[in-house]
This record gives C-alpha cells, structure tokens and sequence, in this order.
C-alpha cells in the first residue's frame, strides 16, 4: 500500500474523529440549551419557570406581553431582575440590619400565605349539595347581562330622520338609507352596525347615554324606533337581535362557588386553627392585659366589646363583665355572648356548651336562659353561620323557640 494511501486514510479517521467530536460537542450544547428560556453565565431561566411567573400575572399585565415579540419582552424583564439580584449579592446589603429584618419578614409572610393555603383553605371539603344548595339560593348573582345588537341611522336635523322612518316602513332598506345617508360616518360604512351591547352599557356612537336606552327600552328584535332624542341629535334605531338576561348555568359558575364556600369555611378553620395555637402556645398580650387591668365600667367594657373586631378579644371583654361585675345586668348577657362567639365565629362547639351551661346555672332566671337553651339544642344541628344574635333569635321564633 502506498505511503499516499495511508496517509489518505489517517486523515479521514482523523477528521471523521474530530467531525464526531465536532457533532457531540453540538449535541452536548444544544441539551443543555433544552427548555431554557433565557442563560446568564451560570445561572438558567427555564421556559417552564416563564411560563409559571406569566400565569400568576394579573389580566392587564398579561396583555401588556402578549405575542411571541411579548414573550421576548417579558423575559427580559426577568434578565434584568437576575442582574440586579446577581448586583446585589456582589455587596454586603445581606448583612445590613435593616435588609435582613426586611427578609425575615418576607419570609414569615411568604410561609403565612402558603400555610393558610395549604394546610387550611386546601383541605377544607366542599360537597357537590353544598354546590347546587348555594346555587340555587344565590342564582341571581350569576347572571348573563342582556344582550342587544342594533344599527342605527343619525343626522342633526329631526325632519331628515323622520323623513327616513317613513322610507324605510314604505319598504326601503335601512342598512341603504344608513350607509347612504347617516351623519355618522363611522357606522354608515357599516350600515349603521351598533354592533352587540348592553342595554345601560356602553354603545358606540352614544357611549353610556341615559336618555339613549330610556328611548330603546322595550323594544324587540326586529322593531323600528321612533324617532329618537338625544344631545347628539336626532337617530332611527332597528333591533336585530335581543337575549334577554338569563341565569348562567352551574357549570359555567361551579368553579367560583367552589372558591366562595371554600373561603368562607376557611375563615372559620382558620379561627378554630388559632384557637387551638393559642391554646397551645399560651400567647400573652400585654397591653390587651394592662387594659383589662384598669378598672372599666360593665358598660366601658360592654362598649368595647363590640367594637372589637377580634373574637378572642371580645371574649375577654365579656369575659371581664362576668368576672368583674356578676351582679350586673350586663353579666348574664356577657355570659350569652361568649358562647354565641365560641358556637358561631370560633365553632368551638364544647366551650360554647360550657359557657352555655355556666349560664344556666348561674343565671336561670336571665332573659337569656331561652335563647341559651336553644342554642345549646341546636349545636349540633347544620344551619348557616349567625351574624348575630338578632339573626338567631329570629331563627329561633321562627322554628318555635318562644
């Protein structure tokens, strides 16, 4: 074999080797590259993690990186963010007194809303009878607004229009006459098209006009108006098409009802979750406690307790009444109202009964003993959260309790 020959194949081994390391270097690069959305240095900006921070924007924010050219502007937005923060971690600014207390309160509030998320508001249970329970009593909140499609034909002078509404109940066509004819330029091009609105909303041409759609209510599809009035001037409108306001069907709102029964049950786990902490932990609030140390009046106290937002503040202030002032008016009453606060903000249903009780037995003869009793009758029985002992009391003539 001659010396040429080898040479020949050395050199296509060689390059074949250094084409192949060539190919895996390009593949190695290209794998690495895979699902990144943005690289600075070392640091990776996924797609997925682009696609996550886009979702949790709100509407207005979304449109405003709307588009692949959008896109592209978003993440460079977030390039920009994770230079500042790369800038930011060169310094000491982590070691400065204040950033650190302000990192420990993000912390604490970042953990706060994902515990009351996750281990409250997700793990509350809405069944389907509650759904179609809630449903069928708050239907009207879920409603289609109506719905009105019409063209219309305008002009400053009201003898024109009039002249227009006898043409076009003679037969002639008024998509003609409008396009022909209308002073609004805009709509006549497109027959004068008002397109779809609703009626008291807004409405091309007359914006939110009152007196616009007091002269179009009643109308139906397919009716003529007369001639109308307006500080615009003078218009013919026709209805082309009305649907009326309608009830939206449940599966359209079931997702909403959900998150609104899931709240408002979470509100009372949460208060049940507290409850159960400051049993646990024996929290001390020293200024609640100088307050309660200074000698009040029952109605200083009474007073307060209603203005007190907190139920577990408010039972200290009835709780002071009972303690403070026994032979008081106030104090059976008090007395009431911790256990309605217990039953029906805290559902602590056994303090509530205990509370109850005491004020059987140390109040039998108080106003409140029949209310107490059909409270304690009634613990157990499902109904909706009392706003307040009018709204129980009610319930209770109501069911027979007096």
């Amino acid at each position: 074999m001659s010396s040429r020959i080898v040479t020949a194949a050395v050199t296509a081994v060689v390059a074949g080797m250094l084409l192949a390391g060539c190919g895996g270097e390009e593949k190695k690069k290209l794998e690495v590259n895979t699902g990144l959305a943005a690289r600075i240095g070392d640091v990776k900006i996924t797609q997925r993690e682009v696609d996550d921070r886009y979702e949790k924007m709100g509407p207005q924010f979304k449109s405003r990186f709307s588009g692949e050219e959008g896109r592209a502007r978003y993440v460079d937005t977030i390039i920009d963010e994770e230079l500042l923060y790369l800038a930011a971690k060169d310094t000491d600014l982590r070691y400065d007194d204040d950033v650190k207390e302000q990192l420990r309160q993000a912390e604490k509030s970042v953990l706060i809303t994902a515990y009351y998320d996750r281990e409250i508001k997700q793990k509350v249970e809405v069944t389907e009878d509650e759904i179609e329970k809630y449903y069928n009593e708050h239907w009207d909140e879920f409603m289609n607004r109506a719905i009105m499609k019409a063209q219309h034909i305008f002009s400053k002078d009201s003898l024109k229009v009039a002249q227009w509404k006898r043409r076009i109940e003679g037969g002639e066509r008024f998509s003609i006459i409008a396009g022909k004819e209308s002073e609004d330029e805009t709509t006549a091009k497109t027959g004068g098209n008002l397109g779809y609105f609703n009626p008291g909303g807004y409405v091309k041409f007359y914006g939110d006009d009152k007196e616009f759609f007091d002269q179009i209510a009643g109308l139906e599809a397919g009716d003529l108006s007369d001639v109308i009035h307006t500080k615009f001037g003078y218009s013919l409108v026709r209805v082309n098409d009305l649907k009326p306001e309608a009830p939206k069907p449940l599966s359209e709102v079931r997702g909403e009802i959900i998150d609104r029964l899931r709240s408002d049950k979470a509100k009372a786990a949460l208060e049940r979750t507290l409850a159960s902490l400051r049993e646990e932990k024996k929290p001390v609030n020293f200024v609640r406690e100088d307050i309660l140390q200074t000698m009040r009046t029952p109605e200083q106290l009474w007073e307060m307790a209603q203005e007190e937002e907190t139920p577990y503040a408010r039972i200290q202030y009835y709780r002071n009444i009972v303690n403070n002032y026994p032979d008081h008016e106030y104090a059976p009453q008090a007395l009431f109202m911790i256990g309605f606060v217990y039953a029906e903000e805290l559902q602590d249903l056994v303090q509530a009964r205990r509370t109850f009780d005491e004020l059987l037995k140390k109040y039998p003869d108080a106003d409140v003993v029949d209310s107490a009793k059909w409270m304690i009758d009634n613990l157990n029985t499902p109904h909706p959260k009392f706003e307040s002992v009018d709204e129980m009391q009610e319930r209770m003539k109501g069911s027979g309790g007096e």
